[in-house]
């Protein structure tokens, strides 16, 4: 049966996904010892290889580690990598925290308008077509929130190729996950999308106007928008899960 089990190819990923969830949110806290292997397989109904498989994942992005004779262990948490990309995505599953996304937001803007600047200053117009096509992509994409998401997305991370420099490349292709969450965070605001098109018009001219200082501060007042739109999108939905929570409690009271 063991054998059988390790043939499926997603226990291993979906294991990893559980583990991480429970770390996440401090059902295993920092320092805490995991159940050992053959306990985990029972737990999760996989085999033992998918559990070394998954134990491995999570190892790679620094939320547990293992020692001769002292099992597995929850790492501390600034050892964990959070820019990891898939990391990121279970957070976002886990803990949809207003915090979060603050957080999120913060590592935005400490790269993304010096990117801007730095894009202005070097890029080519190549590099600027580029970001050009995923403007209108946006642009076509009209009010449908879906749609406008990728190129969206395309749109940012164009400006981070087109800084030529590679540490900023591999950040922003770790990134990329939180740009999403922000973007579908600050995006569930009715006409946030059409809302948001003439700042990344504005940040685009200054790019074609090579003008860095103009590209950093148009930067920043995107970045102010879509501060708005999720602070915004975050207390709309804390009021529909209080109200939720009350009419789940109103029909409680009136069934007993």
């Amino acid at each position: 049966m063991d054998v059988a089990k390790a043939e499926n190819p997603q226990s291993s990923a979906q294991v990893a996904r559980e583990v991480a969830r429970m770390i996440l949110t401090g059902v295993w806290r920092e320092g805490t010892t995991l159940p050992r292997e053959i306990e985990l397989a029972s737990r999760f109904d996989v085999s033992r290889t998918s559990i070394r498989e998954a134990l491995s994942l999570l190892k790679a992005k620094g939320l547990i580690a293992s020692k001769q004779k002292a099992g597995t262990h929850v790492r501390a948490r600034f050892d964990w990598n959070m820019l990891d990309e898939e990391l990121l995505n279970w957070t976002l599953s886990a803990l949809p925290t207003q915090e979060f996304a603050k957080q999120i937001l913060e590592v935005r803007r400490i790269v993304e308008p010096e990117a801007c600047a730095i894009c202005a200053a070097r890029g080519t117009d190549e590099d600027f077509a580029r970001i050009e096509r995923a403007y209108r992509g946006m642009d076509a994409a009209g009010m449908d929130r879906v749609a406008y998401a990728e190129p969206d997305l395309q749109f940012h991370r164009g400006i981070l190729i087109a800084t030529g420099n590679d540490f900023l490349i591999a950040f922003g292709a770790t990134v990329a996950a939180a740009l999403r969450m922000s973007f579908d965070l600050s995006s569930t605001n009715p006409g946030a999308p059409r809302k948001s098109l003439p700042y990344h018009r504005t940040v685009l001219d200054e790019i074609w106007a090579r003008n860095p200082d103009g590209a950093r501060q148009a930067m920043h007042k995107l970045m102010d928008l879509t501060e708005q739109n999720i602070v915004t999108a975050m207390s709309r939905q804390k009021k529909k899960d209080t109200k939720d929570t009350e009419d789940e409690n109103a029909r409680t009271r009136r069934a007993r």
